[in-house]
Formats: C-alpha cells, structure tokens, sequence
C-alpha cells in the first residue's frame, strides 16, 4: 500500500467522523441509532489504527540502490544493512520487508544488552552484526565471522554504513574446531547464505557466469528444462579455520549466534573455554535434524559431543518456533532430549542455562 493511497483513506475516515459529529449536534438520536454510532466510530478507529501500523512501517523502512548490484535498507528496527540485489534467500526478506527472520531477530533483542559482547559466526551481509551492534552500542563488542570473501566484501559495507566499526571486529576466516587448517567451499551467488563445505564429489564448480542468465541457467534445470531449486549455479573458495577460543582468549561472551550450514557443532568444539568462561552465555543455532541423519559417523560422533558437553555446562535447549505473536512475543519447544534433537526440524535453536 503507497503512501498515497493511507493519507487517502486518512482523510476519507476523517470526514466520517466529522459528519457523524455534526449528525449528533443536529438531532438526539434514540437508543438503537446512538448504538449505531458507536458502533461506527469503533469500526473507524480500528481501521485508523491499522493505518497508523501501516504508515509506521513505511516511514520505519526503505531501500536506496548503491549501485554495483548492492542497495542499503533501513530495517524496521532502525539500522541500516547492504545487502546484494542479485541474492534472493536472506536479501528477500530485508529488501521487501524490512526485516529477516524476525522470531530471531526478537531473540537476539531479547537476549543483548547495552554494553555486552556478541560474537555472529556466519555473519553473511551483516544483518545480525547490525543489530547486535546497535544494541550493545560504544561500551560492547561485536565480533562477525564471514568465511566467503564475496559476502565479506558486503559484510564490511554493512559495518560501515550501520555505524559500527568502532566496536565490531570482523573476520574473514571459517570457524572450525582448530585453527589453520585449509576447507573448500561451495555457494551460489543467488544463495550465499546457504554456501558449505566441499563434501559432495558428484558437486561441480560452474565455469562460466555465476550469476543467474539466459546463458548460466543450464545447470538449474532437469532435461525437461524445469527449474530444479534444489540445484545451484556453484561456485568455490578456500579458506583458512579460526577456532572461538583462539579468537576471543579472556573476553567474555553473552551471546554466541551461529548460522554456517550444520558446522555449529565444530564451531562448539573450539569455543570450549570460551563457553565455561562465560557464565552469562546463552547461544543460538541454527540445526536441523537431516544434517544429522545423512552425515557421517564423525560428524554424528561432533554432534554428540556437543550435546554432552553443553549438558555439562548446564544448558538447557529448545527449538525457537518460527513466529511472533501478534504482541511481538515469541515462542519456544519444551527442553529437548538427545533423541529428540537429533531427529528436529531445521530452524534455530536457543540454549541457556
């Protein structure tokens, strides 16, 4: 709805009122057309207060092209993101709405507060770096991992353009359970937040255009010339692991946030110290039973230390459903048991103890 078309009916809803003020001046009406009134002036008011939500979000939130495929929005909770134009999983949402996941998104309001530090492992573009740094503000500390050199290069324009440099630290290095080793990655353009580690041999590199055209599509359609969407334009890079505890040392956490394609339970692995030093701590995760069931018997075998590990340091873990009540509240599962984690369905989960 344009900004035309709310201050139209704005203007429309206020000349009812004003007419149905002059009728009762004029004339006392019996019960039943008194009734009919306050009937009427109910319905009238609930339509302005939808059309003030309505302004409020268009005045909360627009998009300035940047050029070179990259626009700025300034999300409904007042920062500012760069996302590329040409991605269509995480951008979507930010780009149209003006906001991205936002059961998590309240979570991670939720769970920061002014001063603290936030540590974002798969930061992508900087949507969640963003808003960890406006929350925590000039007393606390960001730091955002980005492993794909392509989505780095936004995640940097991100951090300039929220405001935030003077308190984020960023890193273009995967976060792994050792430090210096070298890993192999798959993405494509379109999503780049869905980029993961090189384990399937039947998966190619694309020679050609990256991006999605006329000329590159080939490799995303069946022989029936169907778009398949489990099917990518792939591309990859090489990268070199940090492990948290290496990273972090003596700083303190409150909220680790982690989002890199079912690798969270390494990223566990080396931020060991970090989480038995940090008693405040809660994390997010992202999860999703299928990693689980097609991985190998070393990843089951990550998996299931992570869970042991976390358990022995109290936390408590729940599924965060995937929608916000009409008062902004969220919602989570009961506490998970191991067999019922191991077979959940993707989303993020919240551990805190």
């Amino acid at each position: 709805m344009s900004v035309v078309m709310i201050r139209g009916f704005t203007a429309t809803t206020t000349k009812i009122k004003n007419l149905l003020s002059k009728n009762k001046d004029v004339a006392k009406f019996a019960g039943r057309e008194r009734k009919y009134f306050q009937t009427e002036n109910a319905l009238i008011d609930k339509i302005d207060a939808k059309l003030d939500e309505l302004r409020s979000n268009l005045d909360n939130t627009h998009t300035t092209y940047l050029g070179r495929d990259l626009c700025l929005v300034k999300t409904k909770w007042g920062g500012h993101v760069v996302v590329p134009g040409y991605n269509v999983d995480v951008a979507v949402g930010i780009i149209r709405d003006g906001i991205h996941e936002p059961w998590t998104t309240r979570l991670v309001q939720e769970s920061l507060k002014y001063g603290q530090t936030y540590v974002n492992v798969g930061a992508n573009f900087g949507y969640y770096t963003s808003l960890g740094g406006i929350i925590v503000g000039n007393e606390g500390k960001v730091f955002s991992f980005e492993a794909n050199p392509v989505v780095f290069a936004v995640l940097l324009k991100t951090i300039m353009y929220a405001g935030i440099p003077n308190r984020t630290t960023a890193f273009n290095r995967a976060v792994y359970g050792n430090t210096g080793s070298d890993l192999a990655f798959f993405f494509d353009y379109q999503f780049a937040g869905g980029g993961h580690l090189e384990f399937d041999n039947d998966e190619k590199a694309s020679l050609g255009d990256g991006f999605w055209s006329a000329e590159s599509i080939a490799p995303i359609l069946d022989s029936d010339g169907r778009w398949v969407p489990a099917k990518g334009i792939m591309n990859t890079f090489r990268t070199k692991t940090l492990a948290l505890d290496d990273v972090l040392k003596a700083n303190k956490v409150d909220l680790l946030h982690c989002d890199v394609e079912a690798a969270e339970p390494y990223v566990i692995a080396g931020a060991r110290s970090t989480i038995r030093n940090s008693p405040n701590l809660r994390i997010i995760f992202e999860w999703s039973g299928y990693s689980f069931a097609h991985g190998s018997d070393e990843y089951k075998e990550t998996v299931k230390n992570m869970w042991g590990f976390l358990k022995t340091e109290g936390f408590c873990i729940r599924h965060l459903l995937p929608y916000v009540h009409a008062d902004g509240g969220i919602e989570f599962s009961g506490p998970l048991s191991y067999e019922e984690f191991i077979v959940g369905e993707h989303g993020d989960y919240f551990a805190a103890r």
